[in-house]
């Protein structure tokens, strides 16, 4: 699907800021870091590395400062604002010395607060992927307007935030979740108990369930996958998702089989957390080389 504004990004846009660790930390005790300010948000990060992949791209988000609206356009995004006010929301996320995530923290009251648009988003024959940073009442209004003429992807987004599809599932193509949002979507305490789950109770449902660098669980069309990450080394851990879902969709958006498409996926994840700088071509070109090497398995039936 090649025709511009073909996928459409709902959710979130606004202020990353990396603290990294500059040595071994000390608990309760002051201790120095690097600090770097980005623009984020899943929404955001998937329709960024969408432009990048030269897809048309739009993102529905709440107002932004010009400097982000700057940002947004620079990165060929077309931006459509759900509200006239500007609103403060940030994440802030703690990394090791080496990388690894050590705590999130997330300050998005204001996109609660958006219970009804300035704008009506209806569409026909688009590819939709929404986060769940806005509102429940308007993530509802959204997916019962488009799933029967769009194909809709929902990313897991928050194990607090979760919740706000328990009712949709029958509504949606796919969702990609982590580990933890998993169980707090089916409150189950292990993988195999969510996949077992929710292919019981939902016969047409896709999704991915990612487990970090061990592995990741997928259904689809009545098919289970297991694939493994490659080895890689992590420069910084954020955002690994954000890109597994922005290249998953890439690739099965443009009709690839689903088990490439969801190895390419964790390549490119791998690749963000690597902290790559490529062009589009030698982007896919090593996505294409590492997801040859991939393990993975197809099996019947979790226990």
């Amino acid at each position: 699907m090649n025709k511009r504004n073909d996928f459409i990004c709902i959710g979130a846009v606004h202020s990353d800021y990396e603290l990294k660790l500059k040595q071994n930390y000390f608990k309760n005790r002051t201790n120095p870091i690097n600090q770097n300010e980005n623009l984020g948000g899943v929404a955001f990060n998937i329709a960024k590395t969408l432009s990048f992949l030269k897809e048309g791209t739009k993102l529905y988000s709440l107002n932004c400062n010009k400097n982000q609206k700057k940002e947004i356009r620079k990165n060929g995004i077309k931006f459509i604002t759900l509200n006239k006010k500007f609103t403060k929301r940030y994440y802030a996320y703690i990394l090791d010395k080496k990388g690894k995530m050590l705590l999130g923290l997330a300050n998005m009251d204001n996109y609660e607060k958006i219970i009804n648009s300035n704008v009506s988003i209806k569409v026909n024959n688009k590819n939709i992927i929404l986060d769940l940073s806005l509102s429940n009442e308007l993530i509802q209004k959204i997916i019962k307007k488009n799933f029967k003429n769009n194909y809709i992807c929902v990313c897991g987004t928050s194990a607090h935030k979760i919740f706000k599809i328990k009712k949709l599932l029958n509504k949606i193509d796919l969702i990609i979740m982590n580990k933890q949002e998993a169980f707090s979507l089916t409150n189950k305490k292990t993988i195999n108990e969510c996949m077992n789950f929710l292919v019981s109770k939902y016969k047409k449902l896709n999704f991915i369930i990612t487990n970090g660098k061990n592995a990741v669980n997928a259904y689809f069309n009545n098919t289970n996958y297991i694939s493994y990450p490659p080895r890689i080394k992590i420069k910084n851990e954020n955002g690994a998702g954000d890109a597994l879902s922005a290249v998953f969709n890439y690739f099965y958006c443009n009709h690839y089989d689903n088990l490439e498409s969801l190895n390419k996926s964790i390549c490119g994840g791998a690749l963000k957390v690597s902290d790559h700088n490529y062009s589009k071509e030698k982007y896919l070109q090593k996505i294409d080389n590492i997801s040859r090497s991939i393990k993975y398995k197809i099996i019947n039936k979790y226990v």
